[in-house]
């Protein structure tokens, strides 16, 4: 692959990948939600989008911390199929925003990566080039 090919290094895919994430305490990071299953609306190296039926998992906000509004964490394993193994990252919501439906509303949520091991961004990374090479 040229370098005129291979993707820019902040591609972003709007691509569907399973993932599952523990919304961690941003005060007391031994507290943690239950797993969680959801599915990417676009994947980058510095993130991701989802949909999310609610901001409260299991007791808590996804972004933040009611009583102290400390910034909660999301531990996120991202199943990337048979081709690469699952990556893990700690992520940060970084926006959301409610979003109307025929049955109510919903919340399209931003995350940014806070904690992606070098092992990982390179997975990642073959990941969206093989994604990206896919798509065109």
């Amino acid at each position: 692959m040229t370098d005129q090919t291979r993707p820019p290094a902040n591609v972003t895919a709007d691509i569907q990948v399973q993932f599952s994430f523990r919304v961690m305490h941003g005060d007391d990071p031994s507290r943690r939600s239950e797993p969680q299953k959801a599915v990417t609306r676009s994947l980058s190296l510095m993130g991701l989008v989802f949909e999310s039926p609610s901001m409260e998992v299991g007791g808590f906000h996804l972004s933040f911390t009611p009583m102290s509004f400390a910034q909660n964490l999301l531990e996120i394993t991202l199943d990337l199929g048979k081709k690469f193994k699952p990556i893990e990252a700690l992520g940060q919501v970084d926006w959301y925003e409610k979003r109307s439906t025929i049955q109510g509303h919903t919340f399209l949520v931003g995350v940014n990566f806070v904690d992606l091991q070098p092992d990982a961004l390179v997975i990642l990374r073959q990941f969206l080039q093989t994604a990206h090479d896919v798509s065109r």
